[in-house]
């Protein structure tokens, strides 16, 4: 949904690019042509492989399932021969952001997918951007290289452990958590809110050739909110820095709800409202097994004994 937000692109230029990439993030595409069969004969499905990752994301499904020609087992086809193949480029996890409607989330659910959490998109006018300073909080900084420690134990503290493990974080310690890997396109810039020499959250800006998506990383737990006005009205005025007149999106959890009401009192409204869902794929391994190889025990020398039948009595 980012990516569609911030840089849209047609289905066509998405497959070209996967012939002309600048980093491993391969797009591929999918077509289903069944002739034989009238309900479920034709679609298309594109999935685009994160950077560095062993993640892809679900960047298009077509046709729409509110279309004529749409229909749920158009995208089950597709979906179940993605997840088939998805052992084969070496993922570990397919990510899809759906509509939180019933219909394409349990179209999802019967491949395989759950969702890990709900969010909710809000979304700000360009033109309320002028009411804000240029100038923001002067507790919060530019994230350094020298913050990474510290934002990964942030991501720990206020992400919940069902999210972290759909992240892949409790799978693989190699990965850096998504507040220190930002693979979406487009001009990203960090800032932390620093207290008494220590980061309390964070805040990251990301400009795309459409609109600007804010990620607010805060613990929202807390019952003074005042850290995520700071964030906001900091996030703003960055952008108003910068000279961009763009909507502003902002995506909020079902475990930060407290987010969207700070949101509403900058003018924000929801936009709308999204499920995001994987699906954990299983991997083939190759281990070195011993086989037992069953030893028959030499048979024991039968000794004959003699034996003589008693005599019966009056013989």
């Amino acid at each position: 949904m980012i990516e569609e937000l911030l840089n849209p692109q047609s289905a066509f230029r998405a497959a070209l690019s996967a012939a002309f990439l600048w980093n491993d993030a391969k797009v591929t595409t999918y077509i289903l042509e069944r002739r034989e069969h009238g309900l479920a004969s034709t679609g298309l499905l594109q999935m685009q492989k994160r950077p560095g990752r062993p993640e892809a994301d679900i960047l298009l499904l077509a046709p729409a399932l509110d279309t004529t020609w749409g229909h749920p087992a158009i995208w089950e086809k597709l979906l179940a021969h993605c997840v088939n193949e998805a052992p084969q480029q070496g993922l570990s996890r397919i990510y899809a952001d759906a509509p939180d409607q019933p219909l394409p989330v349990n179209t999802f659910t019967h491949v395989g997918f759950r969702v890990f959490t709900h969010q909710t998109i809000w979304r700000l006018a360009s033109q309320s951007l002028e009411s804000f300073p240029r100038q923001g909080g002067g507790s919060i900084r530019p994230q350094t290289r020298a913050d990474e420690w510290a934002l990964q134990r942030l991501y720990a503290r206020v992400t919940p452990a069902p999210v972290q493990q759909a992240e892949g974080m409790q799978a693989d310690d190699a990965l850096k958590p998504p507040l220190l890997n930002w693979w979406r396109g487009g001009i990203h810039k960090g800032y932390v809110l620093d207290e008494r020499n220590e980061v309390q959250a964070c805040i990251q800006v990301a400009y795309g050739a459409r609109g600007v998506w804010l990620q607010i990383w805060a613990d929202t737990r807390r019952p003074d909110t005042s850290h995520l006005h700071e964030l906001v009205r900091h996030g703003l005025a960055v952008i108003r820095q910068d000279g961009v007149r763009l909507p502003i999106y902002v995506g909020v959890c079902d475990y930060e709800r407290v987010l969207g009401a700070v949101l509403s009192e900058y003018g924000f409204a929801p936009f709308t409202d999204r499920a995001k869902m994987v699906k954990h794929v299983m991997q083939w391994v190759r281990t070195v097994t011993p086989v037992l190889t069953p030893v028959l025990e030499a048979a024991r020398e039968v000794v004959p004994t003699p034996y003589t039948l008693p005599e019966e009595p009056g013989q």
